[in-house]
């Protein structure tokens, strides 16, 4: 051994620890190094060397300074003592076996990163604010409304900011350094450095390497670097162990990334709808509310559609699954009769799905996705139409409302807002219009222009009710047809004496009325009625005055009555009075407009005002994998779809597939014989076995050999051709590595699909021992030429 390798060589133990620094060193016995010692390099995984010492009058104090977690000396690194396990030799000496890591790892573990627990000057608290009425308070998504979102899109770091996180509050007297490239990783810092490196580093397709206080990573580029060594087979790989595994081999998968949802809000009420121009139609939403008198509109359309008649179908029902899906029935309804025919499905879309009310379901699906198209494309049909005015189009009916769709759907829509005659298929958008005003509709303002939302009359909210106090039919109510044409507020469970306007208007009417005492009557700008009866004995107990403009929350009156009557209507009071019994759409359901603001259907159609909203989960990001030259050499080897929820741009999704994907073979070797010692861990060398298509760099990944027996034939070497990036975690890299026999010499090579040993030169015996007092190996002429074949080859 040379003077310059045996001076490099040299192991001290000291008395040193990770905040002490050392004052006495001391020389291991040479014999116990060489008889014992190991040095065990695997990258990302272990770095670490072990012996067994044994105590003598000369090497006692060395002996005796052999304590947990002290600094040991070797090859210009610091170890850190792991393990110490007592004994004695044959001889009866005591012993100790050792095992020390670099000493860097154990200051790794001491940067950490947890979070703080609750204290009693710093508590845990939940519950959140009630207050609501901030302005920056989220609004819930309107009926109608498609919100789509990126799932698992996460904040992406660079590796240097997450190690920074980490020793920003370094108090260990270490560093990093970083070499090569490597990608930004959606990872977050918790635990010790140790712990986060093992569970992280291979997300940046990293390695480290322990040097002192210095903690080095690499990416594999920079790991590598060119050596001259060649292992071909039959030449001077004669002790090398080759395993090559291809059960997990694909080269043909499915691959999806960016993770999607897509939220449809329906059902609820509609915004404001508008009939005083067909431009101000288109710019209603789609789930717009037009005031119509609910029942005369189902009768009408009834009598007048073909595909209700011709397919049997129940309007009520209809009308429910149309406005649970987001979709104004009015607009619905008016649509559908200004196509007709039974040949299609609803608003002739396309081919009818499924029954009736499935059918109306998907072109409800239809509508809201056209409605939020990014741009209107109009329809155009025989040659008549064109795209001269999207640009107009696009700024007067935004996303959502029913130009936008209608002028995408039908072409005489599109035609008659271009002034083109319709000819036989007339002019839809004022047709609309006509139907939905023959229905009672007209235009509704929900913006708040109307006399500033609603409320309820009393302090204490919705409160209770008796099914006998509730708007609509309730048997046993003692009412006739058990029909209540309002809302009753009773002065036990709604108590107080000031009655607050519920919705803001013009007061427009205060008279006597048999049987319901003085009322009060607010008018907003739609033509709505508010009328507040039988809670005022006499005029005086009134606060507001015909032609007194008032807004939600004023005090109309004090109440000295058992309850106050609210009832809502379109209707002119009293004419309204007259329908008092009769559930016919005359009168709203005041409970429900309250809580809807403003939405509530005639004759108590309250069931379809709830708002509920559908999630679509769907990846946004999908291509077929194939790997042409794998399949070729190999065949075809299909694996399970690769999923990877937080990646949403394709190449990025590209680069981590071929990262990932085991296309070729893995192949480790592994060599025990060489007579070359200074090496280190990324050494590159080249890898020749003709008849198995081999002919490939392999990068040594680990090291294992005692430096102090150069003789011996317990050194292992272990190399692998993929690099093992990205593809497992730190601390599985070698689990998949067999027991390397030391003594084989003649090579092995693992298949994927048979796994069986293959001997290539049948009966060449080239062990040692033998059984018979003849060591010469004898060939036949068959024999010989098979070998001198292979040899030349």
């Amino acid at each position: 051994m040379s003077e310059a390798t045996t001076a490099r060589n040299v192991l001290t133990v000291t008395d040193g620890l990770n905040n002490k620094l050392l004052t006495t060193e001391e020389l291991l016995d040479y014999n116990d190094l060489r008889n014992s010692f190991k040095v065990n390099w695997q990258l990302n995984s272990n770095y670490e060397i072990s012996f067994t010492a044994t105590y003598t009058d000369q090497f006692k104090d060395a002996f005796n300074l052999l304590a947990m977690k002290r600094y040991l000396w070797f090859n210009n690194q610091m170890y850190s003592l792991q393990q110490l396990e007592y004994g004695f030799d044959e001889n009866g000496f005591p012993t100790v076996q050792v095992t020390a890591s670099a000493a860097l790892i154990d200051r790794l573990k001491n940067l950490r990163i947890d979070p703080s627990e609750p204290t009693e000057d710093h508590p845990e608290t939940s519950g959140s604010d009630s207050n609501n009425s901030g302005d920056n308070q989220q609004q819930d998504p309107q009926p109608g409304t498609v919100t789509i979102k990126k799932t698992d899109e996460q904040q992406t770091y660079t590796l240097q900011d997450r190690l920074d996180q980490f020793f920003k509050n370094n108090d260990q007297n270490i560093s990093y350094e970083l070499h090569g490239n490597f990608p930004q990783a959606a990872v977050e810092c918790s635990g010790s450095l140790f712990e986060w490196l093992g569970s992280n580093l291979a997300t940046f397709g990293a390695y480290y390497v322990p040097d002192n206080l210095v903690l080095k990573i690499y990416d594999l580029p920079s790991l590598r670097h060119q050596t001259d060594m060649v292992f071909r087979y039959m030449s001077n790989a004669s002790t090398v162990n080759i395993q090559s595994e291809g059960n997990d081999m694909v080269n043909d998968c499915e691959v999806y990334g960016g993770k999607m949802e897509k939220d449809i809000t329906s059902g609820g009420g509609g915004g404001g709808g508008d009939l005083d121009s067909v431009e101000g139609f288109c710019k209603s939403p789609i789930n717009a509310d037009f005031g119509v008198n609910k029942q005369a509109m189902l009768s009408n359309f009834a009598a007048r559609s073909n595909r209700v008649q011709a397919w049997g179908v129940d309007v009520n029902r209809l009308y429910d699954v149309i406005k649970q899906n987001g979709v104004s029935p009015e607009w619905f309804f008016a649509y559908e009769l200004q196509e007709q025919g039974t040949g299609y499905g609803w608003l002739n879309h396309t081919y009818r799905h499924g029954d009736a009310y499935q059918d109306a379901a998907s072109v409800c699906d239809w509508i809201k996705q056209t409605a939020q198209t990014p741009t209107i494309t109009a329809a155009t049909e025989s040659g008549k139409g064109n795209q001269s005015l999207a640009a107009k189009w696009n700024q007067e009916f935004p996303k959502g409302t029913i130009g936008h769709v209608y002028l995408q759907g039908t072409a005489a829509a599109a035609w008659e807002l271009e002034g083109i005659a319709g000819g036989y298929y007339g002019k839809p958008l004022s047709g609309c219009v006509a139907v939905i005003k023959s229905w009672g509709g007209h235009t509704v303002h929900n913006d708040g222009a109307d006399g500033g939302g609603w409320a309820w009359p009393f302090a204490c909210g919705e409160g209770t009710f008796m099914s006998a106090q509730l708007f609509g039919v309730h048997p046993g109510n003692g009412r006739p047809n058990n029909f209540h044409d309002g809302l009753d507020f009773g002065s036990i469970d709604h108590p107080g004496s000031e009655v607050h306007a519920i919705h803001g208007g013009k007061v427009t009417q205060i008279s006597y009325g048999q049987g319901v005492d003085w009322y009060c009557v607010v008018t907003d700008s739609t033509g709505l009625n508010v009328e507040y009866q039988e809670a005022f004995s006499n005029p005086g107990l009134f606060r507001v005055q015909v032609g007194q403009t008032i807004k939600t929350g004023d005090v109309i009156g004090i109440r000295d009555g058992t309850h106050v009557h609210i009832g809502i209507t379109r209707m002119a009071i009293p004419a309204a009075f007259a329908h008092w019994a009769s559930n016919d759409g005359t009168w709203l359901d005041p409970q429900q407009m309250i809580k809807t603001g403003g939405n509530a259907s005639p004759g108590g159609d309250s069931g379809s005002s709830d708002v509920t909203t559908t999630t679509q989960t769907y990846y946004s990001l999908h291509y077929h994998y194939r790997d042409e030259e794998s399949v070729k050499r190999y065949g075809i080897h299909r694996g399970a779809p690769i999923v990877m929820d937080s990646i949403y741009d394709m190449n990025a999704l590209k680069t981590y597939v071929e990262n990932t994907v085991q296309h070729d073979p893995p192949t480790t070797i592994s060599n025990n014989q060489f007579g070359e010692r200074n090496f280190k861990l990324g050494d590159v060398a080249r890898l020749i076995v003709p008849d198995k298509d081999i002919n490939f760099d392999v990068t040594l990944m680990g090291v294992e050999y005692n430096p102090y027996n150069p003789d011996g034939d317990d050194a292992t070497l272990t190399w692998n051709n993929t690099g093992l990036t990205m593809k497992n975690s730190i601390y599985a890299l070698y689990q998949s590595i067999k027991q390397i026999n030391r003594n084989v010499d003649r090579i092995d090579t693992y298949g994927g699909t048979g796994g069986r040993a293959e001997t290539h030169v049948d009966n060449v015996d080239t062990d040692k021992k033998q059984t018979t007092s003849d060591n010469s190996m004898k060939f036949s002429s068959k024999e010989l030429e098979a070998i001198k074949q292979f040899t030349n080859s």
